[in-house]
Protein backbone atom coordinates (compact mmCIF):
# COMPACT_ATOMS: atom_id res chain seq x y z
CA UNK A 1 0.00 0.00 0.00
CA UNK A 2 1.59 3.81 -1.09
CA UNK A 3 2.37 5.42 1.69
CA UNK A 4 0.42 8.46 2.46
CA UNK A 5 2.04 12.20 1.53
CA UNK A 6 2.15 14.55 4.33
CA UNK A 7 0.37 17.72 3.93
CA UNK A 8 2.39 20.81 2.98
CA UNK A 9 2.51 23.45 5.23
CA UNK A 10 2.51 27.30 3.72
CA UNK A 11 3.57 29.81 5.79
CA UNK A 12 1.44 32.71 5.77
CA UNK A 13 3.31 35.94 4.09
CA UNK A 14 4.62 38.07 6.78
CA UNK A 15 3.72 41.15 4.33
CA UNK A 16 -0.16 40.28 3.91
CA UNK A 17 -0.03 39.13 7.86
CA UNK A 18 0.37 43.12 8.91
CA UNK A 19 -1.66 44.40 6.42
CA UNK A 20 -4.44 42.72 7.15
CA UNK A 21 -3.81 42.99 11.00
CA UNK A 22 -3.19 47.02 10.21
CA UNK A 23 -6.88 47.51 9.47
CA UNK A 24 -8.22 46.06 12.99
CA UNK A 25 -9.66 48.72 15.03
CA UNK A 26 -8.25 48.72 18.37
CA UNK A 27 -9.16 50.64 22.11
CA UNK A 28 -6.69 51.88 24.61
CA UNK A 29 -6.30 53.83 27.09
CA UNK A 30 -9.58 55.63 26.40
CA UNK A 31 -8.75 55.96 22.52
CA UNK A 32 -9.43 53.69 19.63
CA UNK A 33 -7.12 53.50 16.30
CA UNK A 34 -6.74 51.12 13.74
CA UNK A 35 -3.87 48.91 14.60
CA UNK A 36 -1.44 50.32 11.73
CA UNK A 37 -2.09 53.96 13.54
CA UNK A 38 -1.23 52.79 16.66
CA UNK A 39 2.58 51.74 15.09
CA UNK A 40 2.82 54.79 13.92
CA UNK A 41 2.10 56.97 16.78
CA UNK A 42 4.75 54.37 18.57
CA UNK A 43 7.48 55.34 15.75
CA UNK A 44 6.87 58.80 16.23
CA UNK A 45 7.03 58.54 19.64
CA UNK A 46 10.51 57.31 19.10
CA UNK A 47 11.52 59.78 16.89
CA UNK A 48 10.70 62.59 19.15
CA UNK A 49 12.35 60.47 22.18
CA UNK A 50 15.48 60.46 20.01
CA UNK A 51 15.71 63.62 19.47
CA UNK A 52 15.07 64.44 23.21
CA UNK A 53 18.12 62.39 23.85
CA UNK A 54 20.23 65.01 21.66
CA UNK A 55 19.47 67.86 23.54
CA UNK A 56 22.10 67.51 26.32
CA UNK A 57 20.19 70.10 28.74
CA UNK A 58 18.92 68.77 32.08
CA UNK A 59 15.50 69.20 31.30
CA UNK A 60 15.99 66.61 28.08
CA UNK A 61 18.31 64.68 30.22
CA UNK A 62 15.50 64.52 33.40
CA UNK A 63 12.80 63.80 30.89
CA UNK A 64 14.83 60.40 28.79
CA UNK A 65 15.51 59.09 32.50
CA UNK A 66 11.81 59.05 33.51
CA UNK A 67 10.50 57.44 30.36
CA UNK A 68 13.62 54.65 30.89
CA UNK A 69 12.71 54.61 34.50
CA UNK A 70 8.58 54.12 33.28
CA UNK A 71 9.69 50.51 31.98
CA UNK A 72 12.54 49.36 34.23
CA UNK A 73 10.42 49.61 37.41
CA UNK A 74 7.28 47.48 35.58
CA UNK A 75 8.91 43.87 36.13
CA UNK A 76 5.32 42.57 35.15
CA UNK A 77 3.62 43.25 32.07
CA UNK A 78 0.44 43.02 34.02
CA UNK A 79 -1.68 44.74 36.67
CA UNK A 80 0.95 47.62 36.64
CA UNK A 81 0.52 50.68 37.05
CA UNK A 82 3.32 51.80 35.10
CA UNK A 83 2.00 55.63 34.03
CA UNK A 84 0.87 56.50 37.14
CA UNK A 85 4.44 55.87 38.37
CA UNK A 86 5.54 57.61 35.70
CA UNK A 87 3.30 61.02 35.92
CA UNK A 88 4.17 60.60 39.70
CA UNK A 89 7.87 60.64 39.38
CA UNK A 90 7.18 63.46 36.50
CA UNK A 91 5.54 65.68 39.23
CA UNK A 92 8.56 65.18 41.67
CA UNK A 93 11.50 65.16 39.63
CA UNK A 94 11.88 67.92 37.14
CA UNK A 95 15.68 68.53 37.98
CA UNK A 96 18.84 66.88 38.93
CA UNK A 97 18.66 68.36 42.00
CA UNK A 98 15.46 65.94 42.81
CA UNK A 99 17.06 63.13 42.19
CA UNK A 100 17.21 61.60 45.97
CA UNK A 101 15.92 58.95 47.61
CA UNK A 102 13.45 60.98 49.56
CA UNK A 103 11.44 62.14 45.77
CA UNK A 104 11.77 58.70 44.85
CA UNK A 105 9.87 57.46 48.19
CA UNK A 106 7.71 60.16 47.60
CA UNK A 107 6.57 59.04 44.36
CA UNK A 108 6.45 55.66 44.41
CA UNK A 109 4.68 55.79 47.66
CA UNK A 110 1.76 58.42 45.86
CA UNK A 111 1.91 55.64 42.58
CA UNK A 112 1.64 52.89 45.33
CA UNK A 113 4.30 51.43 43.73
CA UNK A 114 3.10 47.36 43.10
CA UNK A 115 6.77 46.23 44.32
CA UNK A 116 7.48 48.63 47.39
CA UNK A 117 8.87 51.69 47.41
CA UNK A 118 12.59 49.65 48.78
CA UNK A 119 12.55 48.12 45.73
CA UNK A 120 11.67 50.69 44.23
CA UNK A 121 14.13 53.26 45.15
CA UNK A 122 16.81 50.70 44.72
CA UNK A 123 16.26 50.22 40.81
CA UNK A 124 15.83 53.96 40.40
CA UNK A 125 19.16 54.50 42.46
CA UNK A 126 21.45 51.51 40.74
CA UNK A 127 19.48 53.27 36.98
CA UNK A 128 20.41 56.92 37.84
CA UNK A 129 24.37 56.13 38.99
CA UNK A 130 24.73 54.53 35.30
CA UNK A 131 23.44 57.18 33.55
CA UNK A 132 24.86 60.08 35.64
CA UNK A 133 28.16 58.70 37.09
CA UNK A 134 29.26 56.31 34.34
CA UNK A 135 27.94 57.36 31.31
CA UNK A 136 27.91 61.13 32.43
CA UNK A 137 24.65 61.70 30.73
CA UNK A 138 25.46 60.68 27.55
CA UNK A 139 22.50 59.31 25.75
CA UNK A 140 23.92 59.57 22.26
CA UNK A 141 26.70 57.06 23.70
CA UNK A 142 24.36 54.70 25.23
CA UNK A 143 21.39 54.75 22.05
CA UNK A 144 24.60 54.23 19.43
CA UNK A 145 25.56 51.34 21.69
CA UNK A 146 22.28 49.66 21.78
CA UNK A 147 21.88 50.21 18.18
CA UNK A 148 25.49 48.77 17.38
CA UNK A 149 24.70 45.55 19.21
CA UNK A 150 21.46 44.91 18.24
CA UNK A 151 21.82 41.74 16.33
CA UNK A 152 23.39 40.52 19.85
CA UNK A 153 20.28 41.98 21.33
CA UNK A 154 23.35 44.21 23.22
CA UNK A 155 24.22 41.69 26.41
CA UNK A 156 27.00 43.95 27.46
CA UNK A 157 24.41 46.57 28.87
CA UNK A 158 24.98 47.61 32.09
CA UNK A 159 21.49 48.00 32.59
CA UNK A 160 21.32 44.57 32.89
CA UNK A 161 23.29 43.98 35.94
CA UNK A 162 21.06 45.53 38.15
CA UNK A 163 18.91 43.74 40.09
CA UNK A 164 15.15 43.42 39.03
CA UNK A 165 16.04 44.37 35.36
CA UNK A 166 16.31 41.92 32.57
CA UNK A 167 15.74 41.69 29.10
CA UNK A 168 12.24 42.05 29.17
CA UNK A 169 12.23 45.40 30.64
CA UNK A 170 15.36 47.17 29.03
CA UNK A 171 14.25 46.28 25.73
CA UNK A 172 10.57 48.06 26.54
CA UNK A 173 12.63 50.47 27.47
CA UNK A 174 14.93 50.80 24.58
CA UNK A 175 11.75 50.58 22.53
CA UNK A 176 11.06 53.69 23.18
CA UNK A 177 14.15 55.34 21.64
CA UNK A 178 14.83 52.50 19.11
CA UNK A 179 12.93 50.42 16.09
CA UNK A 180 15.28 47.49 16.46
CA UNK A 181 14.10 46.14 20.28
CA UNK A 182 10.81 44.81 21.15
CA UNK A 183 10.19 43.50 24.74
CA UNK A 184 8.75 39.71 24.37
CA UNK A 185 6.63 38.38 26.88
CA UNK A 186 4.40 35.40 26.59
CA UNK A 187 1.10 36.99 25.24
CA UNK A 188 3.61 38.85 22.74
CA UNK A 189 5.22 35.37 21.97
CA UNK A 190 1.86 33.69 21.66
CA UNK A 191 0.65 35.67 18.58
CA UNK A 192 3.21 34.84 16.04
CA UNK A 193 2.95 31.16 16.97
CA UNK A 194 -0.56 30.81 17.07
CA UNK A 195 0.34 32.36 13.36
CA UNK A 196 2.75 30.09 12.57
CA UNK A 197 5.24 32.88 11.92
CA UNK A 198 7.74 30.86 14.58
CA UNK A 199 8.72 28.47 11.94
CA UNK A 200 10.52 30.95 9.81
CA UNK A 201 12.84 30.52 12.63
CA UNK A 202 14.38 27.37 11.75
CA UNK A 203 16.98 29.04 9.33
CA UNK A 204 18.32 30.90 12.39
CA UNK A 205 18.92 27.47 14.46
CA UNK A 206 23.11 26.58 14.65
CA UNK A 207 23.48 29.36 16.79
CA UNK A 208 24.14 27.61 20.22
CA UNK A 209 23.23 30.77 22.25
CA UNK A 210 19.21 30.44 20.43
CA UNK A 211 16.66 27.95 20.63
CA UNK A 212 13.53 27.81 18.67
CA UNK A 213 10.77 27.90 21.35
CA UNK A 214 8.49 30.62 22.49
CA UNK A 215 8.92 31.08 26.41
CA UNK A 216 10.73 34.09 26.94
CA UNK A 217 11.40 33.33 30.11
CA UNK A 218 14.18 30.87 28.81
CA UNK A 219 17.06 33.30 27.56
CA UNK A 220 17.25 30.91 24.64
CA UNK A 221 14.31 31.06 23.41
CA UNK A 222 14.05 35.21 24.71
CA UNK A 223 17.03 35.19 22.19
CA UNK A 224 15.53 33.61 19.21
CA UNK A 225 12.56 35.70 19.37
CA UNK A 226 14.71 39.11 18.93
CA UNK A 227 16.60 37.31 16.28
CA UNK A 228 13.46 36.16 14.87
CA UNK A 229 11.52 39.65 14.80
CA UNK A 230 14.98 41.00 13.03
CA UNK A 231 14.38 38.66 10.29
CA UNK A 232 10.68 39.76 9.85
CA UNK A 233 12.23 43.20 9.46
CA UNK A 234 14.41 41.42 6.26
CA UNK A 235 11.37 39.86 4.85
CA UNK A 236 9.46 43.12 4.86
CA UNK A 237 11.97 45.07 3.40
CA UNK A 238 12.97 46.95 6.50
CA UNK A 239 9.69 48.33 6.23
CA UNK A 240 9.23 46.94 9.55
CA UNK A 241 11.16 46.93 12.21
CA UNK A 242 11.21 44.77 15.43
CA UNK A 243 9.19 47.49 17.63
CA UNK A 244 6.54 47.38 15.28
CA UNK A 245 5.78 43.72 14.79
CA UNK A 246 5.83 44.38 19.09
CA UNK A 247 3.31 46.83 18.86
CA UNK A 248 1.09 45.10 16.16
CA UNK A 249 0.94 41.89 17.71
CA UNK A 250 0.17 43.30 21.03
CA UNK A 251 -2.59 45.59 19.82
CA UNK A 252 -3.95 42.32 17.78
CA UNK A 253 -3.50 39.97 21.09
CA UNK A 254 -5.26 42.21 23.15
CA UNK A 255 -8.33 43.02 20.51
CA UNK A 256 -9.14 39.35 19.04
CA UNK A 257 -6.20 36.58 19.74
CA UNK A 258 -6.81 36.97 23.04
CA UNK A 259 -5.69 33.74 25.66
CA UNK A 260 -9.14 32.84 24.06
CA UNK A 261 -8.91 33.60 20.54
CA UNK A 262 -11.53 34.97 18.52
CA UNK A 263 -10.60 33.22 15.27
CA UNK A 264 -14.34 33.73 13.92
CA UNK A 265 -13.47 37.65 13.76
CA UNK A 266 -9.69 36.95 12.63
CA UNK A 267 -8.96 39.01 9.04
CA UNK A 268 -6.42 36.50 9.08
CA UNK A 269 -8.05 33.20 10.05
CA UNK A 270 -7.51 31.84 6.11
CA UNK A 271 -4.34 31.63 6.39
CA UNK A 272 -3.29 31.71 10.15
CA UNK A 273 -2.16 27.85 10.64
CA UNK A 274 -4.46 27.58 14.07
CA UNK A 275 -7.02 30.04 12.82
CA UNK A 276 -7.77 28.08 9.33
CA UNK A 277 -8.22 25.10 11.52
CA UNK A 278 -10.96 25.84 13.52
Amino acid sequence: MAAKSMPQIVLPDINNVLRLLGRVECSYDGKSYRISEWAQRHRDAIDYNQELAQKGTDKADISVLLIFLRDLLVRAMRGEKGEHVFHELQHTIRKKADLNNANYRKALKKAQYRWGERTGCEIISAVVKYFANSLKWDWHCYLQEAEGHKDSNFLSDELLNIKHIGLKLRDLALSNFNRHYAAFDVHLARIPMRIGLLNYGYDLLGDNNIEIGNNPSNIKHYLFLHRLFLKFSEMTGKKYQAVDFDRIFWHFGKTICTSKPQCSHCPIKSICLTGNKR
